[in-house]
């Protein structure tokens, strides 16, 4: 009885011992497993994270667009070189008939008007006869023809009117315009005769003219000097007597070493920079600009005189790099 015991108690002893050992082994093989699957997932994590930020640095400051597609995209290139920037300031304006271009339809004698041939709005031509006027002393009736071309602006008799103290027609000639523009003292001082204006019509064109002339008088209600610009026959497609304008006066003009169009300027990871193209390699090239107008910015660090960089489109090739740079980050 008492063998019979000790035999028992050996046997559960040994089998205990050998259970352990086996949960022991199980335990230790998949810690294993889960200490290498974890190694080995750190390195692919970790050589992945490095290839996605270099390429998000790359997307970052490049992009590739063949000249087919950039030119079908509207992007256009142009060589960085000297730009002659001018400090231009904005004055407001009216359109009006020049001078030279209205015309007074007068009795030559006292009389009686016979007969009118024209009305507002009409067209006449140089020469053509508007009225006929009996003469009060002579009693003999008279033509009397359109000193200029133009149009009736004005209608200021009717038959049987006597004619001679004030005009029987006004005509204009709406292709002969001219633009005053009122002078503030701050702006008399930098306005000269002969300086460059641009007028923009609603239309989206620029008229280009000159200064002729500033009147020495000053408006003693506004106390506004006036400057007289005489606009080109072309003009009159586009502005009207009595419209309301804006002119840009060059007042001072300055040559700068190297000089792109305000439009190539674009603003990429919070900095302003120019995309230069090297062969179909667009690179975003972070730029200092010094003097800055509406049309052009001076750059005086970070593009040379002769690169190629891109003038016109350059949003595009902003979104471009911007949309790259989103995809490498998903």
């Amino acid at each position: 009885m008492t063998a019979t015991k000790t035999y028992l108690r050996g046997t559960l002893i040994t089998a205990g011992i050998a259970a352990m050992m086996a949960l022991s082994a199980c335990g230790d093989k998949p810690a294993a497993s889960k200490e290498k699957a974890a190694a080995e997932s750190g390195e692919a994590g970790h050589g992945h994270a490095e290839g996605e930020g270099h390429g998000k640095e790359e997307a970052g400051e490049s992009t590739k667009m063949t000249d087919e597609a950039a030119k079908t995209a509207g992007v256009e290139i142009a060589t960085a070189g000297p730009v002659s920037i001018d400090d231009t300031t904005s004055i407001s304006g009216r359109v009006e008939i020049a001078p030279e271009g209205k015309g007074e339809v007068r009795a030559w004698y006292p009389g009686r008007i016979m007969s009118l041939s024209a009305q507002i709005g009409q067209n006449v031509s140089k020469g053509q006869t508007l009225a006929r006027v009996e003469s009060s002393e002579s009693l003999q009736t008279y033509s009397i023809p359109a000193g200029i071309s133009g149009v009736i602006m004005e209608k200021n008799a009717n038959v049987g009117d006597t004619a001679y103290d004030r005009p029987i027609y006004v005509i204009a000639n709406p292709n002969a315009l001219q633009a005053s523009f009122f002078l503030f003292p701050r702006d008399a001082e930098s306005v000269r005769a002969g300086q460059s204006v641009s007028i923009k019509t609603l239309g989206g064109q620029t008229i280009n003219a000159t200064v002729s002339s500033l009147l020495s008088s000053v408006d003693p209600q506004t106390q506004t000097q006036t400057a007289i610009v005489k606009l080109p026959a072309s003009a009159a497609g586009d502005l009207r007597a009595g419209m309301a304008i804006e002119g840009k006066f060059v007042t001072s003009q300055t040559v700068a070493a190297v000089a792109v169009p305000t439009d190539a300027l674009q603003t990429l990871e919070g900095k302003q920079v120019v995309f230069v193209k090297s062969g179909t390699t667009y690179t975003a090239r972070p730029v200092q600009v010094g003097r800055q107008t509406q049309a052009w910015a001076e750059i005086v660090d970070g593009l040379t005189a002769g690169e190629s960089y891109v003038s016109k489109g350059s949003f595009l090739i902003r979104a471009d790099i911007e949309k790259s740079g989103a995809e490498h980050e998903h």
